[in-house]
């Protein structure tokens, strides 16, 4: 095979030494052959044992137009002459280098041929052409001489390459003067023949052993949950694990050999992947945004156009230097993408010395935990739980099962950005070992994004499986502090026990799972134990799911009402309008049963406009029967605030109803109203300049950073009812609901506290000038006629917390 200048089309034959040479079937491979060049029996018998006849039995032209595209043929130069600095910074990837190496340096470098992560060295001082031969060509050619002299032939323009006859060719004077010294050269040749023979033995047999390391390797990396990608140090992909390939679309012939920028586009920084990999050399890691390039999108992950045509997040992606000097590495990157928005990379995969039998405890110790957190892992985590649960039916035993979910975990990735949840998430997993420690789990696992799973061994029971949860709810009223920011963290715990709640590992993790997913169902932030109605609440809870589209298309959902009291005069300063459905059959039904179902079928955009001018129309009846002194407030959900129409339904509703805009108050939570900071700003303004009036509920659980405050232009803000419950007893609580009363005045905004149930948070609020409060103490949100009724009647709210006022300041005094 000759290689030669598509520049100028001149060709240069040579001949090298045997030695140099070693076959690994990738020539054949790339030619399309099945064999190591079975054209060179019929070239042999043509140009018989005459050594002087150069063999050249096919040109490969290297350029745009070569039809392996599968396996990309790549040269790659490394420079031996150290007086050519231009040409040592490092190596060459396409093939108009070629020509210009070529032209600047003849006999300075060394050539390596290279498809798929083999190599074959070839002659140093190759002057950019060259031939390359088979073991077995080798091996049989005994009597000939390779002779490290260069041939420069004319330039091959439409000639067709010279063809051989059966009989001896005419040698030329050149090639006899080069059979007059063969005899000399005969020993030395021999010589070489040997060594090399030897020399691919030894390599084949290490060879073998590096495949069989490489083999455990890959089945580690195959068992990961995130994509994993192998890049030589000519940033091609070498390997890709199965997650990887599934959830792109590729396939593993497809991608190997291809670049990683034919793959991947960073996103979010100025940093291209070539300085991303090489900061991971000199930082260890380096970590980042990333989207797919024309990836057929099977799972999870964001093909470039589609991610920016949406509001999802793109992959997170990491790189980590791997330096070859173990035996069996290759100097490469290792790159670790993640499927959601809460997973990052932090520490990829560390490959040890895996080369005596401990290495498969090596693997275990090593390669079975989470690369964020350093807990163990799902899959070890599944093993871990059979052999638990297969242990426990030895000894007639209970294990126990506690699994944790982090409530609303994804507003922290969307707030501050994946980067500070990953630090949040490491402090999560400690707070969640030293809880496993102290009540004595024997395992803690990370099992996804925000879901952890404590596993309690024998002897269990319930008991202490409550206990142990409580502990780490109790942990969690203390806010999680990182970078001068304190975020309070809400779990919803499940757990389960063997064999009471199920008999085998899948039955205990489902029945733990859906144990957390009842409490997540109940509001959050609260324990629940597996029991066998859990799953007859699940059949219920689709039935409920099919008779709330029906009452959603029939209008059938109301508003109840509940006075907003001022806690300075006693006075009904407001009322907010709270969705509640009656079913025909089942009647009342609590918003946490219907709402999530709404929100998450999309419902809730009808549903939610509905229900506004339903408060339209009521507030506007109560004005017309002389209570004019209250605002109507109404809540607006996380999807309806999506829309971008939302400001044109508000104000239908308010017109068509003729309710006036200031006496409408529209409540955003949270952490839904900075998700998208400059679409909110923009429909703050537009509402405000109705004179509509705008308050963000359940203050203090959205981990908003205070800066958001200057941004939005709100009128009120409401402490969420989390904070009252336990205000008098607890001092976080406690100090969490003084900063927020602090914050508001200091803004200059009304503060209201939700959930007043008692006389003595009552007391706490008013001593510590909060202006206004809800709560069960005034009056529980009721129907409209009832709430008329107590308006109308001289024994109002308004009366009753009077009286309250004036022992409060009877005690003071």
């Amino acid at each position: 095979m000759i290689l030669f200048c598509e520049e100028c089309g001149q060709r240069n034959s040579i001949t090298l030494t045997p030695s140099l040479i070693e076959n690994n079937n990738f020539t054949c491979q790339f030619c399309g052959f099945h064999s190591p060049f079975p054209f060179l029996d019929q070239d042999r018998q043509s140009t018989g044992s005459n050594p002087g006849i150069t063999w050249e039995p096919r040109i490969l032209r290297l350029g745009p137009e070569t039809e392996h595209t599968e396996q990309q043929f790549q040269l790659i130069f490394k420079v031996n002459d150290i007086q050519t600095p231009e040409l040592t910074l490092e190596p060459f990837q396409d093939y108009a280098h070629l020509i210009q190496v070529k032209k600047t340096a003849a006999d300075s470098f060394t050539v390596i041929v290279q498809a798929l992560g083999t190599e074959s060295i070839l002659q140093p001082g190759f002057n950019g052409t060259g031939l390359i031969y088979c073991e077995e060509q080798l091996m049989s050619w005994g009597t000939i001489n390779i002779s490290y002299e260069h041939q420069i032939e004319p330039a091959v323009k439409k000639e067709e390459p010279p063809k051989h006859s059966k009989k001896h060719a005419k040698a030329s004077p050149q090639q006899e003067k080069k059979q007059q010294g063969q005899d000399e050269n005969y020993e030395i040749l021999h010589q070489q023949l040997s060594e090399y023979k030897t020399q691919l033995h030894q390599a084949k047999t290490t060879s073998y052993r590096l495949q069989k390391e490489l083999s455990i390797r890959r089945q580690v990396m195959d068992n990961q949950d995130c994509g994993i990608l192998f890049i030589n140090l000519e940033q091609r992909i070498v390997y890709a694990n199965p997650v990887f390939l599934k959830r792109t679309g590729y396939s593993l012939k497809a991608i190997q050999s291809k670049r990683i920028d034919q793959v991947i586009r960073l996103g979010g920084t100025d940093c291209t992947l070539k300085e991303a990999m090489k900061q991971s050399v000199h930082h260890q890691k380096w970590e980042g945004r990333a989207f797919l390039k024309d990836a057929i999108r099977q799972g999870n992950w964001q093909g470039e156009k589609e991610a920016e045509s949406s509001e999802e997040k793109p992959s997170v992606i990491s790189f980590k230097y791997s330096d070859g000097q173990e035996e069996g590495q290759e100097k490469g990157f290792i790159c670790l993408l993640h499927l959601e928005d809460s997973l990052t990379a932090s520490s990829p995969l560390k490959w040890g010395d895996q080369n005596s039998s401990s290495s498969g405890n090596h693997l275990s110790t090593e390669l079975t935990h989470d690369a964020l957190t350093g807990l163990v892992d799902r899959p070890s985590f599944q093993q871990y739980l059979e052999d638990s649960i297969h242990a426990a039916q030895e000894d007639d035993s209970r294990i126990g099962l506690v699994y944790v979910d982090l409530d609303h975990f994804k507003r922290i990735n969307q707030i501050f950005g994946p980067g500070f949840g990953d630090k949040i998430l490491c402090s999560v997993s400690t707070i969640l070992q030293q809880c496993g420690q102290e009540s004595g789990a024997d395992l803690v696992a990370r099992l996804s994004g925000d879901e952890f799973a404590l596993i309690l061994p024998p002897p269990s029971d319930k008991e202490l499986a409550h206990k142990l949860a409580q502990k780490i709810m109790q942990r969690f009223r203390t806010p999680v502090n990182n970078e001068s920011r304190a975020i309070l963290i809400r779990p919803s715990i499940g757990y389960s026990m063997f064999p009471d709640d199920g008999e085998t590992p899948l039955d205990v993790l489902r029945n733990a799972d859906t144990a957390m997913e009842a409490a997540k169902s109940e509001g959050g932030n609260r324990i629940c134990s597996w029991n066998s109605g859990m799953k007859i609440q699940a059949a219920q809870s689709l039935y409920l799911e099919n008779d709330l589209r029906q009452a959603v298309a029939d209008d059938a959902l109301i508003n109840f009402y509940q006075p907003q009291i001022n806690l300075v005069d006693g006075s009904i300063c407001g009322m907010e309008a709270l969705a509640r459905w009656i079913h025909p059959v089942k009647g009342l039904i609590s918003p946490a049963a219907f709402i999530p179902i709404a929100e998450s079928t999309g419902l809730i955009e009808k549903l939610g406009i509905d229900l506004v001018r339903q408060a339209c129309l009521q507030g506007k009846k109560w004005r017309d029967m002389g209570f004019r002194k209250f605002v109507m407030a109404v809540n607006i959900s996380g999807r309806l605030l999506r829309r971008r129409d939302l400001f044109y339904q508000i104000m239908s509703c308010i017109e068509s109803t003729g309710f006036p805009p200031n006496a409408l108050e529209v409540e955003f939570t949270e952490g839904v109203l900075i998700e998208n900071i400059d679409f909110t700003v923009e429909l703050i303004n537009k509402l405000r300049a109705e004179g509509i009036k705008l308050a963000i509920d359940d203050f203090g659980t959205g981990y908003s950073s205070l800066s958001y405050l200057q941004h939005l232009q709100v009128d009120k803000i409401k402490i969420d009812r989390s904070f009252i419950t336990n205000v008098t007893t607890n001092n976080t609580d406690a100090a969490i609901t003084l900063g927020i009363i602090a914050i508001a005045q200091n803004l200059r905004f009304k503060v209201i506290a939700e959930g007043i149930e008692t006389e003595e948070h009552l007391f706490f609020l008013q001593k510590n000038k909060c202006h206004e409060g809800q709560g069960f103490l005034f009056s529980p949100p009721i129907p409209e006629k009832e709430m008329t009724g107590l308006l109308l009647r001289d024994c109002s709210v308004a009366l009753n917390h009077k009286r309250m006022i004036d022992k409060f300041y009877s005690i003071k005094a």
